[in-house]
């Protein structure tokens, strides 16, 4: 899987700094926040906010929040200037960032800051289990392997993360605004709509007749249910 850092400053030196420490992740800047950056991903990623830089260009405070609403991973601030202390308190309590750290540590601290954050966002969810079964659907996630009776299905990384979304709510409703926080991370209009057409591909994948679906249905007027492909079913496929 793709390892990304979005460090969101104009700081060069502060670039060149993250790139060698975290030399085995790829870590892009840009001098504002790219919430499309977050779209189609089925990465890891993380998010370094330059709070120096971020209060000089005169931002709205709003925006810390709507990072926290778009991003769901490890969101970290970083700072030299010294925060008064209602803004220190405000970055965690306020604007729920994860950890805030100070260009003043050695790199040394700052790559075991930032590591730990990545470790416990992403790791325990990654080692908790292997294989996920309902019915004849498998998933391998040791290798990111789709399997339905036996036969292994073609799917790019947005449709085997939102596969999975569902198999983990099965027979739950599931409503389009609760799919793109989920698989997508964010609740954009873009994002609502393209949710029919990846609903439509998963059908094209596990259901025997995609225009009549058996597993993945539509609930009128509410969003999605996803129940488990039957035996009897899948052996017919």
């Amino acid at each position: 899987m793709e390892k990304s850092i979005l460090l969101v400053s104009d700081n060069a030196n502060l670039l060149k700094r993250l790139r060698q420490i975290m030399a085995d992740w790829q870590v892009i800047s840009s001098p504002t926040y790219l919430p499309d950056f977050l779209l189609n991903r089925d990465n890891q990623t993380l998010i370094i906010l330059d709070l120096d830089h971020f209060f000089s260009l005169g931002h709205r405070i709003d925006t810390l929040i709507l990072m926290r609403q778009q991003f769901r991973g490890p969101l970290l601030a970083i700072h030299r200037k010294k925060l008064g202390i209602s803004m220190l308190y405000d970055v965690f309590d306020r604007y729920h960032f994860d950890e805030l750290l100070s260009l003043e540590m050695g790199n040394r601290e700052l790559r075991a800051r930032i590591q730990q954050k990545i470790w416990r966002c992403y790791q325990p969810q990654s080692e908790s289990r292997e294989m996920l079964n309902t019915g004849r659907l498998q998933v391998d996630f040791q290798h990111y392997m789709v399997t339905i009776n036996g036969r292994q299905l073609t799917m790019g990384p947005v449709d085997f993360r939102l596969l999975v979304y569902f198999m983990q709510h099965e027979n739950v409703v599931l409503t389009r605004n609760q799919i793109a926080e989920s698989v997508w991370r964010n609740g954009r209009d873009s994002t609502l709509r393209s949710i029919d057409s990846h609903i439509s591909k998963l059908r094209k994948l596990i259901e025997i007749d995609a225009k009549n679906p058996q597993c993945l249905k539509t609930v009128r007027g509410f969003g999605y249910i996803f129940k488990s492909p039957s035996e009897e079913a899948q052996a017919r496929n």
